[in-house]
């Protein structure tokens, strides 16, 4: 998301669990998993177990333009430079790919890797990582590096890693040379359970983890920001504090992206969005997201989840009023009934993560498919069905003045758990 150096302004950002092995998933009980296929990066006819723990929530930040004459608030960073930061390169990269795949298929600019970014993000992860392995914390907002009175050992400048109390100090503390455009912080996090040992290879949990990030509308708005156009990511694993290597790993990952004189300065013209046309791969279902996008609807996301949104955006007008929406399943021939989410019904309106009069959310009701297929739950709510073509279409009011026709179709994945 976004954060404002001079005045720091919170936006939404989920630390996203997945994998979850039941709609929902749990703490410590144990769902199979049906597929062990990418395990340690091989087939196995195995029946594996895996868990996840509950949804790790925070508030991400997206920077905007930062006054060069800006000082961190908590002093430059001294810490430990003999302790090596530790990333998983190809894991990263994974990410990466998902991202400005997204872009690039859905009329943005991909991402090019920037080195200043990677460090900073590299950092950071290793900054979550050494908490969590060496503590449990209670309370804990993953943007920030602050000292937690119960945790101190661990956390602020105590922790080897420390490079700034949020995203804006770590970038001034950095140097980074794009700190004059607007930076964004994406954090998702996951943490597995295997009885048997076996766990889905780095790389594989980092895609999934991207996609995730592209189901949240909320982290959906800052990855898709059309001003960005290089990307750092750090991706690390660990074994969470007093557990077991063998059958428990968590993963972190931290994605920075951002703009740059060529990319801030280009306009887009008319309407995008994600999916669009011919999009493959989606998440089926959104199980969790901080700010809620259904807040006030009484459901819960984690045993009532929503199919992957459609994001919409018009950045050349002021205004856009969605209209006439149809999201039809091809292959069943039914009609998903919708939820739009505006300006005009934005459950945080007047607050930080307001939606803008020029963008909209199509989320996807899915109480009614019985799109799980496996697990204790099979015949329930999974959100979409997987690997199935959706097309979807509407009318967009462009400022109270023209009335445009949208339609594209889109496919998904693998049901996600």
């Amino acid at each position: 998301m976004i954060a404002n150096t001079s005045q720091k302004s919170l936006a939404a950002v989920l630390f996203l669990t997945l994998f979850l092995t039941g709609c929902g998933g749990s703490s410590e009980s144990e769902g199979s998993d049906p597929s062990v296929d990418g395990l340690n990066g091989s087939k196995s006819d195995e029946k594996v177990k895996l868990t996840t723990s509950e949804p790790i929530t925070s508030a991400p930040i997206i920077a905007t333009p930062i006054d060069q004459s800006d000082k961190p608030s908590s002093g430059t960073p001294d810490t430990d430079s003999s302790v090596p930061a530790d990333n998983n390169t190809q894991a990263a990269l994974s990410a990466n790919d998902q991202f400005s795949l997204a872009r690039s298929s859905c009329g943005l600019n991909g991402l090019s890797v920037d080195t200043g970014l990677d460090d900073i993000a590299v950092k950071h992860a290793n900054y979550i990582k050494y908490v969590f392995t060496n503590s449990s914390p209670t309370s804990f907002n993953a943007h920030f590096e602050n000292e937690i009175s119960d945790i101190a050992s661990v956390t602020g400048s105590n922790n080897p890693f420390f490079s700034g109390l949020d995203l804006a100090d770590r970038l001034i503390n950095a140097d980074y040379g794009n700190s004059q455009y607007s930076v964004t912080e994406n954090i998702a996090q996951s943490v597995y359970y295997s009885s048997a040992g076996n766990f889905l290879s780095t790389e594989a949990v980092a895609s999934s983890m991207a996609k995730s990030l592209l189901s949240a509308p909320y982290h959906l708005r800052s990855l898709m920001l059309p001003t960005s156009g290089v990307v750092g990511t750090g991706v690390v694993t660990y074994t969470p504090s007093g557990k077991n290597a063998a059958n428990n790993k968590g993963y972190v990952l931290v994605s920075n992206a951002a703009g740059t004189k060529t990319t801030t300065n280009k306009t887009l013209e008319g309407v995008f969005t994600y999916p669009c046309q011919d999009v493959t791969g989606t998440v089926t279902a959104l199980y969790n997201e901080t700010p809620n996008p259904v807040r006030g609807s009484g459901r819960n996301l984690r045993t009532d989840p929503i199919g992957q949104p459609v994001y919409i955006n018009m950045p050349s007008a002021d205004k856009v009023k969605v209209s006439n929406v149809k999201f039809r399943d091809v292959q069943r021939n039914i009609d998903v009934p919708i939820q739009l989410l505006d300006s005009d019904n934005d459950p945080y309106k007047g607050t930080n993560y307001a939606l803008p009069t020029n963008e909209a959310f199509i989320l996807p009701l899915t109480d009614a498919l019985k799109s799980c297929e496996s697990n204790s739950n099979k015949g329930g709510n999974c959100g979409l069905y997987g690997n199935s073509e959706y097309k979807v279409s509407f009318d967009i009011l462009v400022d109270d003045k023209t009335l445009e026709q949208q339609s594209f179709t889109f496919t998904t994945g693998k049901v996600n758990y």
